[in-house]
């Protein structure tokens, strides 16, 4: 895992860009952007981004969870000294357990809206996500600092 360490990493920080880009721009910039819009353009450009985002975004994540889990897997586990043993690996078990609350939001929210057809049981979670994304983001800074 140490030879390929540094482009998980770099993958990683560009999904975890492209994701945390996504949430910051339909929580804030779009929603400020449907103030000065008539509903027919906001059902379009909804319509619009969500027909692309939909398809772009759960593999985003996912590949934000598969690059993470295998960067955790050198500072967390029996072959690393434990999982709790660090300020750095209690964080990490924090930032991941938040990643796998996002990840179960996610996959419940896409199951009951493309699969149940109906609306999603969470509703609109882009708020919570960038929220969590947000903390996470600060807990993976601070990890390396505490």
């Amino acid at each position: 895992m140490s030879s390929i360490y540094p482009y998980t990493q770099i993958v990683h920080l560009f999904a975890s860009v492209i994701f945390v880009g996504y949430l910051f721009f339909d929580v804030v910039i779009l929603t400020m952007a449907k103030k000065n819009l008539s509903k027919e353009s906001i059902n379009t450009t909804d319509n619009a981004i969500n027909s692309v985002s939909v398809k772009i975004m759960p593999a985003c994540f996912l590949i934000l969870v598969l690059s993470g889990g295998m960067m955790m897997s050198t500072w967390v586990g029996s072959k690393s000294g434990g999982y709790f043993t660090s300020d750095l690996q209690t964080l990490l078990v924090i930032k991941a357990t938040l990643a796998l609350i996002l990840l179960i939001v996610i996959i419940t929210n896409l199951v009951s809206k493309y699969i149940l057809k109906k609306k999603g049981i969470f509703g609109n979670i882009h708020l919570f996500a960038l929220i969590t994304s947000a903390i996470i983001i600060f807990l993976a800074k601070y990890m390396f600092i505490a």
